[in-house]
This record gives C-alpha cells, structure tokens and sequence, in this order.
C-alpha cells in the first residue's frame, strides 16, 4: 500500500471522531439549556486550553510560557548554532496561540463584563485525561507517538468549523463565529501540512496501524473532553 493511501486510511478512521466532536459544540450551541453561566464556562476551559495545550505543549509551562523561556535560551545562540528562521517560527507561533487566547477571552470578557484572569483558568477531568493520554504516548512511544499527538491537535478544527455557522444569529453568536473563524484560518493550513508532512514519512503497515490505534484513542477521548467542556449536551450512550 502507498504511503499516500495509509494517510488516506487514517483520515478515514478519524473522520468519525472529529463529526463526534462538531455534533457536541452544536448540540451545545442549540441547547435550550445554553445560557451565560454556561457560556462564560467553556469560554475559560477554551481560554485554559489556548494557554496550555492539552498535553501538545510543554508539560509544566504550555503553549506560552515553553516558547517564551525557549527563546530566552537560544537568543545568545542566534545563527551561531541556530538558525534565525526557526527563532521566528517559534515566535510565529507565539503569537498565533497566544491570539487565540486573546480571542476567546475578549467574548468572555464581553459576556462577564469583567477581566479573565489567566492564573485562575483551570483544567477539567476530560481534559486532564486527553493531556495524559498525550503525554504517555509522547514519553513512551517515540516518534510513533509524536506522530499520533500532532495529528489528532486541533481535532482538524471541528470545534472552530462549528462555531463559524453561529454567524448571523446574534451579538454574541457573531463573535464566537468571527473568533472561530480567525482560529480556522490559522489552524486548518498547519494541520493539513502536517498531514502532508506525515504522509512523506517512511513508515511501515505496522507502524501506521500503531499510529492510527493511538489517533483512535486520543480522538475518542476529545469527545469526552469536548462534552466536559460544553456541560455534557450528548449522553454517554450517543458518544
């Protein structure tokens, strides 16, 4: 089988996962039950999510402070080791997640009519879980599970594909659509690259069964995060 044709497998395998994923934050957005308690809610688990990554960041400092103390490492380093293009990737980077961040925290701030604090965001059980799960296989399955982590981030932008549909419907639906927008826009391009990229790799039949055993597992539990997050809008049973 072509390498092409592997990629092509595992995309199918995930496709499932990923509508699982999009059915959970539209189920939610439909809900009677929505209301602002519940939108300030999994406004600051996003926002917790933007920071900290969710085990694809660093494990004690995330997606904000890791790069940060990163570049204060290699500034004296700068063409003399390494090369100036990766610093600005890494800052690049930077400044995408950390708009990201800024996006969601704008609509809560404009929902709570107060200032987040990012030091007070914290995890859910879910989400917790999905980190673990992550960093398990990073730590214990080499390259096969760097493979797994990067290509189940962003759960190919379901929940953001989501909430650009909410444009038309309301203030507050119109900047949840316009901040779900930016992020897709950043986001699908790298993840389809990435997917270029995996599919360029020379990896036996085996290995793309490991990979996509893991990508199942991680996939299933972004389910669960995702319906933590959102209050529970789909039963046990329908995930």
């Amino acid at each position: 089988m072509a390498v092409n044709e592997n990629l092509g497998r595992l995309v199918d395998q995930s496709a499932p996962y990923w509508a699982g994923e999009a059915e959970v934050a539209w189920t939610y957005f439909q809900s009677p039950r929505r209301n602002r308690a519940s939108d300030l809610l999994w406004l600051r688990r996003q926002c917790y999510k933007e920071m900290w990554g969710s085990g694809v960041g660093d494990r004690k400092k995330g997606l904000f402070l890791g790069p940060v103390d990163h570049l204060r490492k290699v500034f004296p380093k700068i063409d003399r080791g390494v090369d100036r293009h990766e610093v600005l990737e890494i800052i690049d980077g930077l400044r995408a997640e950390f708009s990201h961040y800024c996006l969601f925290a704008d609509i809560h701030d404009y929902l709570a009519g107060g200032r987040l604090n990012p030091r007070q965001l914290e995890s859910w059980p879910a989400d917790d879980k999905l980190a673990r799960l992550r960093y398990d296989y990073r730590d214990k399955r080499g390259q096969l599970g760097y493979f797994a982590v990067r290509f189940t981030e962003g759960g190919y932008c379901s929940l953001y594909a989501t909430g650009m549909r909410l444009k038309g419907s309301g203030e507050l639906n119109d900047r949840i659509a316009h901040a779900c927008e930016k992020v897709y826009a950043d986001e699908i391009g790298h993840m389809r690259d990435g997917f270029i990229g995996l599919s360029r790799e020379k990896l036996t039949r085996k290995a793309w069964d490991e990979i996509g055993a893991m990508v199942r597992k991680t996939l299933l539990q972004r389910i669960h995060m995702r319906n933590e997050q959102f209050g529970f809008p789909l039963p046990a049973g329908r995930i």
